[in-house]
């Protein structure tokens, strides 16, 4: 079994751009929990199944919800859905769990300076594959092609949140 962990952070507000709040950011995290496919490009299908909690601040929400990638990205080869269950833990952390065991966590963190508009957005993927042996030509093609997945999944979701912002649907 090979298991490949990554993390990938971009700057949210740059130079030149309009200014996202935390607040913002959240409500771009939450919509993307229920609407995956308009923040990832490689999701090309989420549905929320189940939704329970979170109800009061100390009570976290946990969404149950499947996804469909495009085929050949996601981690069923054949492209079936994959059932991912999700946990908020505002106003900072998204966790997604998928069956095989897979985690996939997204942040919002302040940057060095604490001034309020200095956020970063990471994202950290614990990929597992049980089929793919360590080392070999697949494991490396497949590290090689998870990296870039990483850089586009942060890049496209403020991207994402900045135009959906900008629309007034956030």
């Amino acid at each position: 079994m090979v298991v490949f962990n990554f993390g990938y952070t971009a700057p949210i507000n740059r130079p030149g751009q309009s200014v996202l709040t935390i607040d913002q950011v959240w409500a771009g995290l939450q919509r993307k929990v229920r609407h995956a496919e308009e923040f990832v490009p490689l999701i090309i299908h989420c549905e929320v199944v189940k939704e329970e909690g979170g109800s009061s601040e100390e009570d976290t929400l946990v969404i149950t919800r499947t996804v469909k990638f495009l085929p050949g990205k996601g981690p069923k080869a054949d492209g079936e859905p994959v059932q991912e269950v999700v946990r908020h833990y505002p106003p900072c952390r998204v966790d997604f769990f998928q069956e095989d065991g897979t985690k996939i966590s997204n942040y919002v963190t302040q940057g060095p300076s604490g001034e309020k508009e200095d956020l970063f957005m990471t994202y950290v993927f614990e990929w597992r594959f049980p089929q793919v042996e360590p080392g070999s030509e697949k494991a490396k093609g497949m590290e090689k092609s998870f990296k870039e997945t990483a850089k586009i999944a942060v890049e496209s979701s403020i991207e994402t949140i900045r135009r959906l912002v900008a629309e007034g649907k956030i």
